[in-house]
């Protein structure tokens, strides 16, 4: 009787395991880039719409943060978030939800394979939150060339 009892639980567990597989689909780099691709498309039409920005303007070296691997992707996305979130801005938010998804797939994927995931922080700097229409316009010209950047560097994805 015990046998059989035992055998029922764990046919019960692997189906409750095959079902949560079933429910969350694999990640691959072509998804990845999917999304990266729509966040571009939406920062383009936000600064377009929401920021009328002259091309004299200088802002000052470009950041060139390097995409190391995964762990690293999920940090300065997780940053950029954070950034994107202060002030609240109402023409943000979808943009803000495309990176939410983004980045727990990406999280799903550094789990599946085993990555560290980084811790949650503010390092935000003062002068980025009192200037916050500039501030928010910078931080989308980054997270552009960084989902530009990590699309063209999907093979960073297969590493922590």
């Amino acid at each position: 009787m015990q046998v059989y009892s035992s055998l029922a639980l764990l046919c019960t567990l692997m189906a409750a395991v095959v079902t949560l597989a079933a429910c969350y689909p694999a990640i691959t780099a072509d998804t990845v880039r999917i999304m990266a691709r729509t966040a571009v498309g939406r920062i383009k039409k936000i600064k377009d719409e929401h920021f009328q920005m002259s091309p004299e303007i200088d802002f000052g070296p470009e950041t060139d943060t390097p995409i190391e691997g995964l762990t690293s992707i999920l940090t300065h996305l997780g940053y950029l978030q954070m950034r994107l979130q202060v002030p609240p801005a109402h023409h943000l938010r979808q943009l803000q939800a495309d990176l939410e998804t983004l980045l727990n797939n990406l999280e799903r994927m550094a789990v599946s394979q085993g990555c560290p995931l980084p811790k949650p922080g503010s390092n935000l700097h003062k002068d980025e939150t009192a200037f916050p229409i500039t501030s928010n316009y910078l931080c989308l010209l980054e997270l552009q060339r960084y989902l530009e950047k990590l699309c063209l560097n999907l093979d960073k994805l297969k590493s922590c």
